[in-house]
């Protein structure tokens, strides 16, 4: 229902799923279809939360800032990484990390000018902790390895969350469009896990430069802006780009370092099967003239598959080429629900018999079908119950037999 009748509700779905242990969510730039902002805003205030309690309720942002300065000055040469929106984002919910933060730019002359005094405040710390260990700052006593012993980080990394999203058709006229797109939805999901990328590199003490924490997938949402697919798809011609066109600009998302991964939805085998032949088509190139390619097979595709139409010939050619399949409606929702209302998947009756087989919900078989037969699934629920019930799959998502999978295949309309 977008931001606008469905913020409250995304935000508490998101969180109840965190707390049931979910770590890996998929959302889309899709206007009125989905509340990227609630996602995001869910996923920093579950962050900040476990911070608090896990860290002696409050956050340790104890730093040299020397090193601070340092490196935010070498963040400034990554143009789609913005430290100071990226702490602003916490305040809400964790705290700023507060205090003055010297921004980069100016002469070289200047520069090293800067570099001269915080050796030489980093010498004067550290002999002062030296003549008296207990005025030693625990961002100098960690460069001497004389800090005391701390409890594990909790940080985006270490919580190992993993989100993806999806750049809408109409979004696609050119390749700066994609990008920023890619950048600004990053942005919005995961901007706050910034801070933690900053902390880490403070810790190294070496100047290096901090990374922003990127979107695990970011996909094109469909390969063309078909006429009535979304109220913006007005005419069937708002995407500009041909797919190859727009694959190309997907690449540069992946090395922006929005993305971990880069994939597609909603695509026939015809068009996918186009899209490897574009890529080895420039591999061969490169390799036979040396110049270098940014050609990235795509590493994910998200279509629709579920027992009754499992998807067979897609999920083959998928694994043929490396490329992993996550199933979306997985649980019946796009099928043509019966005349009392029924969901014709859930309700199917050797689905409904291996649910009473093994005292698990039929969403749950279903789920478990999908999974041990290799896709990953994006199972969508509002209901508190129902995402701890699905929780289960988190430990235990392997419990149908091999006989039973088999059994279930058989109920395909393919």
């Amino acid at each position: 229902g977008g931001c606008s009748s469905g913020y409250q509700l995304t935000y508490d779905s998101v969180f109840k799923a965190l707390e049931n242990n979910f770590r890996r969510f998929d959302t889309a730039e899709a206007e009125g279809w989905y509340c990227q902002e609630a996602v995001g805003t869910a996923l920093r205030d579950y962050t900040a939360k476990r911070v608090i309690d896990e860290a002696d309720k409050g956050i340790d942002i104890s730093v040299d800032e020397a090193m601070l300065e340092e490196a935010l000055e070498n963040a400034d040469d990554n143009a789609s990484f913005d430290p100071m929106s990226a702490m602003g984002g916490m305040a809400g919910g964790m705290g700023g990390m507060g205090g003055a933060m010297g921004g980069g730019g100016g002469q070289m002359d200047e520069k090293q000018q800067r570099k001269l005094e915080r050796e030489q405040e980093r010498a004067r710390k550290k002999a002062e902790c030296e003549k008296d260990p207990s005025k030693c700052d625990e961002a100098t006593a960690r460069t001497m390895n004389k800090a005391p012993p701390r409890h594990e980080k909790i940080s985006c990394a270490s919580l190992r969350l993993r989100i993806s999203s999806k750049i809408a058709p109409y979004d696609v006229t050119s390749s700066d469009n994609i990008r920023k797109h890619a950048e600004k939805t990053r942005k919005q999901l995961l901007g706050f896990c910034d801070m933690f990328s900053i902390r880490s590199a403070i810790a190294k003490g070496d100047g290096s430069m901090p990374e922003p924490f990127p979107l695990d997938v970011y996909y094109l949402h469909a390969p063309e802006c078909w006429e009535g697919w979304h109220p913006k798809c007005e005419t069937g011609e708002e995407m500009t780009m041909s797919l190859r066109e727009a694959w190309e600009a997907m690449e540069l998302v992946k090395k922006d370092k929005n993305a971990v991964k880069i994939g597609l939805s909603n695509v026939s085998e015809e068009e996918l099967q186009d899209i490897i032949d574009f890529v080895k088509e420039r591999w061969a190139k490169s390799m036979e003239t040396g110049e270098p390619t940014n050609a990235i097979m795509p590493h994910v595709i998200q279509n629709h598959a579920d027992p009754l139409e499992p998807n067979i010939d897609m999920r083959l050619l998928c694994q043929e080429n490396g490329i992993d399949f996550v199933s979306y409606s997985t649980l019946g929702t796009q099928q043509e629900f019966n005349e009392e209302g029924e969901n014709p998947v859930l309700t199917d009756a050797v689905v409904k018999k291996m649910a009473e087989k093994y005292e698990r919900s039929e969403a749950e078989v279903v789920l478990s079908w999908a999974l041990q037969s290799g896709m990953s699934v994006i199972p969508r629920s509002q209901d508190e119950e129902h995402i701890k019930q699905l929780s289960n799959l988190i430990t235990d998502p392997s419990f149908v037999s091999w006989e039973d999978l088999d059994e279930i295949d058989t109920i395909s309309i393919e």
